[in-house]
């Protein structure tokens, strides 16, 4: 929000609600004046006792209820439907199709059709100027002169002729097009009678929306979503066990659907709840001083409401009646609205559930009591009746004489609609702002002040050394750093827990092993049953082994009905807007001017959108396929080949040149190659880097075995043959009845490997596809350490063992490849490591390994294919009793300084799955 605006306002409740765009917002539909309460005691729309009955305008008598998908391709997965709730397709009038009816044509663009740019290196070029450059205007025109300047003699000019060009060629984009539109809000109760009147009293506060029902329109028609969309609630069961994924999985949306489908004109339609968040991204209003003021307090309440309540109110009457919309199949489907989930944290929770600071859903005395009775809409009208302001604000915690924004709309109950926050409170709340606190004072309690602080120096020396992994934050201080993000937390959870191993009390690590493990079981992709099981004992042991914690605030209790509601956490979490903070927010910021930058900032990130959606077209159109580059060659290439086909002189055989596909641009990166990747989800798949390592003897095996200090190299790869040739061979062979390797050829040696595999619950992208860079370098800097670099691996065995128990660790000391008859061999010579116990360790739940050596002590060596390799395995050294570790041993000396190491299960989410 801003200062300044509109001066016309119609009074709603002390928020003065003015002008939309120049036009009265009554006219316009966006305030109904009927719903505003002329007592300024509420907000706009908290009139309830109304409700619109407008008729549909097509009869839904005959629909034809069908599924919205056919049957899933998961084996053992049986999925069902909402029968009556199905999104039938309808034509342009919204009348049901019969069944399997194809869909109308959509109008149709020409493939070489780039409007509004003159070509695709015209949009290329502006994708890179104003959205991956982020470059000034200044400089966008010098950079274009410089083109126009060697284009001129030739009689030509670029794509783009300058800034104002590039600006309103992205502004000429209608695809996907929602503008902005604004309105001012000012406060309009009492003032004082006497002093000065506080400035936020005559301040206009400018409000910034879209139309939500255009937005949803254009996302129901995105072609890229096409494949991704269920049209109604289902419900899926894997070997009849209940699977709960994303939101239309959960519970909540098939009894929506129950509630609208009561009324029969409703039927063969898709509901749509846009889901509502908020995020800490704001312009504060007013000051320290008025924070204190309750008055201020209470309309800056009822401001945001107010604003909510304005911007739904687009499609509050279609929540009674269907809209008819032009889905990314190009099918018509009719739809019907509410309003979704509410994700934000618990500050923002409680305002928006009109509660007093502090409270939760459920009584505070029972807080993990899963029986607890929580809060309702009913309960809420009948206390706010029924009781004084006193009484519900000390007894009830509820704020006196308000109404959430959700009473004014059908269907809507604030309290079933606020959904879990697991990074604010669960892993910032709990974890960081909680457990570490608490062990933080237990060690100075138990220990002194002194010795208490020793201990938690050599803690975080112990953090220090954890070893590298892909993606993995490095605390080069233990907790020492200044301000804890989300990130923080997530990242330090995966380390602290064994750092702790023989300094606090074996309860305290059972404690932190319990919350991570339910945690971690949260944010899975898809939980089911028995995962649900797997959740209530974790909250079981955590409890038990820690009754102080119940006193946190966060209770955990409520996350199994919470699932069940809304299906998986890692669907609805403030980590989906929090990674889009960095975009929408702070590079907009940077900028703009940053005076009244809110305005620029919007502009800014609809010019993005522009760019977003004018990308997805082209390619839908097959547009972008190859590279601009690649696109010019191939029409040059075409107009060569026609040219020699009409000349009949021309020898068609003397054109030599070969089509060259390797990537000679690949340097790695590693923020570049660690994360979500697009596509189809296959088995999981290891391929070695682009580039051959340099510095190499490549002469010989012998020679590479002699340089790499690994003089047996010759013989592990012969033996690896005959394992290869012979794959249910019994007992180790002698290296003389190996295969030979005399004919060997083009031996080549690399210093990583890249791992994608399916890992849906890592932030995954389309298909939920992972990709790991997996290094094995002799020098790696970082943190300005020059030293080794050897990742230890997770490795397929063929045993169908459960977890953990049916994989091996083993540490990467090369990846190499090499030819012998005409067959090629991607490998990597590893240094084995097996358990040291038939289970997992009592306290902490994760599996010890040690390194393998033979009866000369020398480590034991093998050469596997990389087909072997499942992912990037982390290891934990294991700490025996509290004695301090040498300073000098620092991260790259971990994995040879220790004796045992933990197979680290809270690595990543993916690596959780699979191992717990």
């Amino acid at each position: 929000m801003a200062g300044a605006g509109e001066t016309d306002a119609i009074d709603a409740g002390g928020v003065n609600i003015g002008k939309i765009g120049g036009l009265d917002a009554e006219k316009i539909g966006i305030v109904d004046a009927s719903d505003i309460d002329e007592s300024s005691s509420r907000v706009v729309g908290q009139d309830v006792g109304r409700r619109e009955t407008r008729e549909s305008e097509v009869s839904a008598v005959g629909v034809h209820c069908q599924p919205a998908q056919p049957a899933h391709p998961i084996q053992n997965l049986r999925r069902e439907y909402h029968p009556l709730l199905s999104g039938t397709p309808c034509d342009h009038l919204g009348n049901f199709l019969p069944p399997n009816s194809p869909p109308a044509p959509p109008p149709q663009k020409a493939n070489d059709d780039w409007t509004p740019f003159k070509s695709r290196a015209g949009f290329e070029l502006a994708e890179v100027l104003y959205l991956k450059a982020n470059l000034s205007q200044s400089l966008i025109n010098h950079i274009l002169d410089l083109w126009t300047a060697t284009l001129i003699p030739h009689g030509d000019l670029p794509p783009l002729i300058d800034h104002q060009d590039l600006l309103t060629r992205i502004d000429a984009i209608k695809l996907g097009s929602v503008p902005w539109k604004s309105y001012t809000a000012q406060y309009q109760w009492l003032r004082p009678d006497a002093g000065p009147v506080p400035e936020w009293m005559k301040t206009e506060y400018h409000f910034w929306y879209r139309d939500p029902r255009k937005i949803i329109h254009h996302l129901l028609a995105n072609p890229e979503f096409a494949s991704g969309i269920d049209y109604a609630p289902l419900r899926d069961f894997k070997d009849e066990e209940r699977q709960y994924r994303d939101f239309m999985s959960g519970n909540w949306a098939w009894d929506q659907c129950d509630a609208i489908a009561t009324d029969p004109r409703t039927h063969g339609a898709i509901c749509d709840w846009p889901a509502l968040t908020c995020d800490l991204t704001h312009r504060p209003i007013g000051t320290r001083e008025d924070a204190k003021d309750e008055l201020f307090r209470d309309f800056r309440r009822r401001l945001l409401h107010g604003c909510l309540t304005v911007v739904n109110s687009a499609i509050k009457p279609l929540m009674l009646t269907w809209d008819l919309v032009r889905c990314s199949d190009h099918h018509f489907r009719r739809v019907i609205y509410g309003l979704g989930p509410e994700i934000a944290d618990y500050p923002e929770q409680s305002v928006a559930a009109g509660t007093v600071y502090g409270w939760c859903e459920a009584d505070p005395q029972n807080l993990d009591d899963p029986t607890a009775e929580l809060r309702t809409r009913e309960k809420m009208f009948a206390l706010l009746e029924a009781e004084d302001d006193d009484t519900l604000w000390f007894h009830h915690g509820m704020v006196p004489d308000f109404l959430p924004f959700t009473a004014s709309f059908p269907r809507a109950d604030i309290y079933e609609l606020l959904s879990p926050d697991l990074l604010h409170q669960v892993i910032k709340g709990t974890f960081k702002d909680h457990l570490i606190t608490w062990v933080e004072e237990y060690l100075k309690i138990v220990h002194g002040s002194s010795e208490g602080s020793r201990l938690l120096d050599e803690i975080d020396h112990r953090i220090s050394l954890v070893p590298l992994f892909p993606g993995l934050q490095r605390f080069k201080q233990g907790r020492n750093f200044q301000q804890w993000t989300g990130n923080d937390s997530k990242a330090f959870m995966k380390v602290f827990t064994t750092a702790l191993e023989g300094i606090v009390s074996v309860d305290i690590i059972k404690t932190l092993t319990a919350f991570l493990d339910f945690c971690y079981i949260v944010r899975q992709d898809t939980i089911a049953e028995v995962s649900l099981t797997a959740l209530d004992n974790a909250l079981g042991r955590f409890h038990h082994h820690r009754e102080i914690f119940r006193e946190s605030g966060h209770s955990l209790t409520h996350y199994r009905h919470h699932i069940e509601k809304f299906g998986a956490p890692n669907g609805l979490s403030l980590s989906i807007t929090e990674s889009k903070h960095i975009i929408a927010v702070k590079k907009p910021w940077r900028r703009s001017s940053r005076y009244e930058a809110l305005g620029q900032m919007l502009m800014i990130n609809t010019r993005n959108d522009k760019l977003a959606v004018a990308r997805t077209d082209f390619s839908s159109r097959s547009m972008l396929d190859g590279t601009c580059l690649s696109e010019v060659i191939d029409r040059l290439r075409e107009a060569l080949e026609d040219a020699k086909d009409n000349n009949s002189d021309t020898d068609p055989d003397s054109d030599s040149e070969s089509e060259d596909g390797q990537d000679l641009d690949a340097d790695e990166d590693e923020d570049a190659v660690t994360g979500p990747v697009d596509g189809p989800p296959p088995l999981s798949d290891i391929t070695l880097a682009l580039k051959c390592a340099r510095g190499y003897p490549l002469g010989s095996i012998w020679e590479l075995g002699k340089h790499i200090k690994q003089e047996n190299l010759e013989a592990l790869i012969r033996i690896f043959l005959f394992y290869h040739q012979n794959p249910n061979s019994a007992g180790a062979p002698s290296v003389s009845a190996c295969p030979s390797i005399n004919s060997i050829e083009d031996i080549s040696v690399f210093h990583s490997a890249k791992a994608v595999f399916c890992a849906p619950s890592n932030s995954p992208g389309v298909g939920g596809l992972y990709r790991e860079m997996i290094r094995s370098t002799p020098k790696w800097k970082t943190s300005g350490i020059i030293a080794p670099r050897r990742d230890c691996v997770l490795l397929h065995t063929g045993s169908d063992m459960p977890g953990a128990r049916g994989f091996e660790v083993a540490r990467v000391h090369l990846f190499f490849s090499f030819a012998l008859e005409e067959e090629v061999f991607k490998c990597a010579l590893i240094h084995e490591f097996c358990k040291s116990f038939d289970d997992p360790d009592p306290d902490n739940g994760m599996w010890v390994f040690e390194p393998d050596y033979n009866r000369d002590g020398f480590r034991l060596m093998s050469v596997i294919h990389i087909d072997s390799i499942v992912h990037a395995a982390h290891l934990l050294p294991v700490f025996k009793d509290d004695t301090p570790i040498p300073r000098e041993i620092n991260f790259t000396h971990t994995l040879d300084a220790f004796k045992a190491f933990y197979l680290n299960k809270y690595i990543d989410y993916h690596s959780f799955e699979t191992l717990f």
